[in-house]
């Protein structure tokens, strides 16, 4: 089906064009067999649960906080992707000032690009709950077809939230900086509800008490989480209930519309800003000649930490391992060394965080034929570039290591020793596999790396597996150390072509 030129449809058709111009051929068919199969079981699956999960869910309405803490944390998850959505359809693709000076209502073209933030935000909840609907329909259940509108709406109220957060952003730090805040605050976001539950585990037992006795006041009919309250409104929705499947809709398409109505205007003129770049320094920095007199050791770390920094899309994306590492942790201090999942965890968190930052320092130069060309050992350079990538990771794990040192020794020498083991792993993957690339492709190293992904990944697990024997399955220590050093044997040999195309003659002639 067409639509007319120029029509809010015809622009909603292409914003959803673009969304998907990266999944194509295979991948696309791919995504569409696997998912009509999968949307298939689940209709199965919901028709087989219904008549007896119905009442039990019905049920589970008088004290509503499970069901309702999962909804508000899949929102919390949808206002994470809806700013991503935000920053990259309002910013980042640049688009906006070729439409804004075409012929078309400029209310209009900002009002399409949110719907297809919306739409966007609504595919994943729409294909996870409408089999629900569908199963509800015909075991005799048609309330449960108020999940279309529930949905909806609150794919209408995240994208709503998402819009102004942004747009609060670009108002605040202009839209250079709003596009980098933006994209940090969402991976915040995202774990937000991961760390709040953490956040008991660091508390004393009175302080839990207290907490534990205030939400079982709450959880009352006239507490704040009672049955009663309006926060579980969007649970009583989904099964038809009148007003609060109005007060949802009204909430999410009410929001929606003012969200359009206040931003739009302010955007428009925010897009005549500057989007990438920076301001020029008015002078020089008058330390930079003690800098270079300082090392070559110490100018490249400080050079390599100054721009993974200074690049807040790197940070952005490297964001959530950190967030995610750092409780471990606080976990790790309250616990104590005789956790025995804490050092396997942290391992590997480590690991990955690190063969990120490697990846960053050593595959995503800039200018490398520089750094082939320069009057340096290359290996030297690359070792040091390894180093800027290493270190960060293993001084938020040292502060652990020693806290645990005197209660347990060995279980902080095997957080250290696995550890940076993993890490220094990961990078010497990096220099043995090379794989280049831009910064902006983060992402998707791990799917475009090839055959040296998955020998990452499986160092990763050696080093995970080391640390689980030396917690207590010393059995399986000969098969952890074999899959570690089997990694490093075969990105040696696996990269050397890569090798010789990346690093050129100098590799040759120093190894």
């Amino acid at each position: 089906m067409k639509f007319k030129p120029g029509s809010w449809l015809w622009l909603l058709e292409n914003e959803m064009r673009l969304s998907w111009r990266g999944v194509r051929g295979s991948h696309l068919q791919v995504i569409a067999w696997g998912g009509g199969l999968l949307w298939l079981f689940m209709h199965w699956g919901a028709w087989t649960a219904l008549p007896g999960g119905y009442g039990v869910v019905r049920a589970m309405l008088q004290v509503p906080i499970l069901l309702g803490g999962i909804y508000w944390l899949c929102v919390s998850l949808l206002v994470s992707q809806t700013m991503v959505h935000s920053v990259n359809a309002l910013i980042v693709r640049g688009d906006l000032d070729l439409l804004l000076s075409s012929p078309l209502s400029q209310r209009t073209i900002f009002l399409v690009r949110g719907l297809g933030i919306a739409v966007s935000a609504a595919l994943l909840p729409a294909f996870a709950a409408l089999p629900l609907a569908h199963a509800g329909l015909l075991r005799g259940h048609p309330e449960l077809m108020a999940l279309y509108p529930v949905v909806a709406a609150t794919a209408l109220g995240c994208a709503a939230t998402g819009i102004l957060l942004t747009m609060t952003l670009v108002r605040l730090l202009g839209a250079r900086r709003a596009r980098t805040a933006g994209q940090i605050i969402s991976a915040v976001i995202g774990v937000i509800f991961f760390l709040a539950f953490q956040l008991p585990n660091a508390l004393p037992e009175g302080a839990k008490k207290s907490i534990a006795d205030w939400f079982r006041s709450q959880a009352l009919d006239a507490g704040f989480f009672g049955a009663g309250s309006p926060l579980w409104w969007p649970l009583r929705a989904i099964f038809g209930e009148a007003l609060p499947l109005l007060a949802v809709v009204l909430a999410g398409a009410g929001g929606f519309w003012l969200a359009i109505s206040l931003t739009y205007s302010r955007f428009i003129t925010g897009t005549q800003e500057t989007i990438t770049g920076g301001r020029a320094s008015s002078h020089a920095d008058k330390s930079a000649g003690h800098v270079f007199r300082s090392g070559l050791v110490r100018v490249l770390l400080l050079k390599e930490w100054k721009l993974i920094a200074r690049d807040m899309q790197v940070i952005s994306q490297s964001l959530l391992q950190l967030l995610y590492l750092v409780p471990l942790v606080f976990i790790g201090l309250k616990s104590g060394p005789k956790n025995m999942v804490i050092i396997p965890a942290l391992v590997g968190a480590a690991s990955m965080l690190a063969g990120n930052l490697a990846w960053i320092t050593i595959n995503a130069e800039d200018a490398p034929e520089l750094m082939a060309t320069a009057p340096v050992p290359l290996f030297r350079v690359l070792g040091i570039k390894a180093a800027a990538a290493v270190l960060p990771v293993l001084a938020i794990l040292f502060p652990l290591a020693a806290w645990w040192s005197p209660r347990g020794p060995l279980a902080a020498a095997s957080l250290l020793l696995c550890g940076a083991g993993g890490m220094v792993s990961a990078a010497l993957i990096q220099i043995w596999s090379p794989r280049p690339g831009k910064r902006g492709d983060l992402k998707t190293r791990q799917k475009q790396g090839g055959p040296a992904g998955y020998i990452e990944l499986l160092s990763t697990v050696g080093w995970i597996g080391m640390a689980v024997c030396l917690g207590g399955r010393p059995n399986y220590l000969p098969a952890a150390i074999a899959t570690c050093c089997v990694a490093l044997v075969a990105a040696w040999g696996v990269g050397e072509s890569a090798r010789e195309e990346v690093w050129g003659i100098g590799v040759r002639v120093e190894s």
